[in-house]
């Protein structure tokens, strides 16, 4: 006889942008997944997608693609989360990028923005990446980073003390690191129902795809399946299978 139990991982949002084979705005093909939130001008969706060996949103469908010459901002919700750390990742490819602004956060079900993750020019053509976690001043990191590279971002918000942090990943990691390109930290308790992508003034122009959100790091970083563990309680049986004459034996 075994007692059974299972534990399932908790992705609560996997975007691979696979919304068919013709571009155009990312609300109208993706049939209201994405809604827009502010703004006129179109995200727009492209059938090409980034790839990073390893990630689990890689390779999938097209992306979606944001300019600074656009206004409009678009979000995808997920189950509300109100304690606790919540885990964002997106794989991104600057193709130019300018005095900096944030485009890719959290939010909650109205205007209050959450690890908000921006870039700007380091001064010499290439990119600098910064996280705010309540504000849009954000705090940059050190590290330079190239144009026209696949970078694997993940900004995580602890809804509980208000600290936003921001990895920077050239290869996937099944552990969290302990170096931090950035963190910042400000308004806690702040409910995360969406992920959003924004378009404005100095944004990068930026290819974003594979865009995942979870309770863990590890969650993000694999397509979690339920484990299940056995427990045999020894000299204990059952009998007979099938049951006859309507009686059973424990």
């Amino acid at each position: 006889f075994c007692l059974t139990g299972a534990s399932f991982g908790q992705v609560i949002l996997a975007e691979d942008f696979d919304y068919g084979a013709s571009s155009g705005d990312l609300t109208a093909v993706s049939s209201g997944t994405w809604v827009k939130h502010s703004g006129t001008a179109v995200v727009a969706y492209t059938t090409t997608g980034l790839t990073m060996a390893g990630y689990p949103s890689s390779g999938v469908g097209g992306s979606a693609m944001i300019s600074p010459s656009g206004s409009e901002d678009v979000n995808r919700t997920f189950t509300a989360q109100t304690s606790g750390n919540v885990y964002g990742s997106a794989l991104v490819s600057i193709s130019a990028v300018g005095s900096g602004n944030y485009f890719i956060h959290l939010k909650d079900t109205g205007n209050n923005f959450r690890a908000r993750v921006g870039a700007k020019d380091d001064g010499s053509g290439k990119i600098l990446f910064g996280i705010g976690a309540s504000s849009s001043t954000l705090t940059y990191g050190t590290s330079v980073f190239d144009l026209d590279t696949t970078y694997l971002l993940v900004f995580s918000y602890n809804i509980d003390n208000g600290e936003s942090k921001l990895y920077v990943l050239t290869t996937v990691t099944s552990t969290e690191p302990t170096a931090v390109e950035a963190t910042n930290t400000g308004a806690a308790g702040t409910e995360i129902s969406s992920v959003a992508m924004r378009q404005s003034s100095n944004i990068p122009s930026t290819s974003i795809d594979g865009i995942r959100v979870a309770l863990n790091w590890s969650d993000i970083m694999s397509n979690s399946t339920a484990s299940v563990r056995t427990n045999i309680i020894e000299g204990f049986a059952t009998y007979p299978n099938p049951v006859t004459n309507k009686e059973f034996t424990i």
